[in-house]
């Protein structure tokens, strides 16, 4: 009987051992399979997501290289190198084996330019300075003046260089209203009486900081009454009293 009990530990022990065995073989040909054959190395890279930036930059910022072996390459730092670009708010990098690198970047939208030292400094809906470039004549963005403004640099926050929410707010809550995209200029410099100026060269006298939120609502309906009537408005003021008043001629 013990000799018995003694077999079988033997045997047992044994196909322990084998098991093992059998396992190191297997993770050394996995191993050997997926690092020092060419079976993994990347041969395409698709980037999705992208209209502003090309797909040259984008490849490049990621860190992945064709011919790299697949499993090489750091997920993890190539999204870092692609998040500190300005237009980049969001990056992943996804493997689709066996050998194909996936790039998916969310990237953030020009809402606003500023003159700035003969430049114009682009913004998206955080604040964020998304590019500083050379004035190159008209441009479809609206242009906000009356900003004071030192030492800008691409990837900086412009809000916050700002003293209060206030040019903040109306910036943002004008972006959410979808009226930020119909004004051509805003001028802050005098903070009872923010000047605007629409597309269609309507002038809105927007008045003092208070009930910015509920101003713009009400520009909306006017905005709208007024498409909707095709009536030819010359101003719209909210600096005359509590409620605004609509000029029609030049009068």
């Amino acid at each position: 009987m013990k000799r018995d009990k003694n077999s079988k530990r033997r045997i047992r022990k044994r196909k322990r051992i084998l098991k093992f065995l059998l396992f190191v073989m297997m993770i050394t040909l996995f191993y050997l399979f997926a690092f020092k054959t060419k079976f993994f190395n990347i041969k395409k890279i698709e980037v999705l997501g992208n209209k502003k930036m090309s797909y040259e930059k984008i490849v490049n910022s990621s860190t992945c290289i064709k011919g790299e072996n697949i499993f090489r390459i750091s997920k993890k730092l190539g999204e870092e190198s692609l998040n500190r670009l300005a237009y980049i708010k969001e990056a992943k990098i996804k493997r689709k084996l066996p050998s194909t690198i996936v790039i998916e970047v969310e990237e953030r939208k020009e809402i606003a330019i500023i003159p700035y030292i003969g430049s114009f400094v682009y913004i998206d809906n955080e604040g964020y300075i998304l590019s500083i470039e050379e004035k190159k004549g008209e441009t479809e963005l609206p242009q906000i003046f009356g900003l004071e403004l030192v030492d800008l640099e691409v990837g900086n926050n412009l809000f916050e260089q700002l003293e209060g929410e206030n040019i903040k707010n109306f910036i943002v809550l004008s972006e959410e209203a979808k009226l930020l995209k119909l004004m051509k200029y805003v001028n802050f410099s005098d903070d009872n009486n923010i000047k605007v100026q629409l597309n269609n060269d309507i002038k809105v006298a927007f008045g003092p900081w208070d009930n910015v939120k509920y101003k713009l609502s009400f520009l909306s309906e006017i905005l709208k009454d007024i498409e909707k009537k095709d009536i030819e408005v010359r101003q719209i003021l909210f600096n005359k009293g509590d409620n605004p008043i609509i000029v029609i001629d030049n009068k």
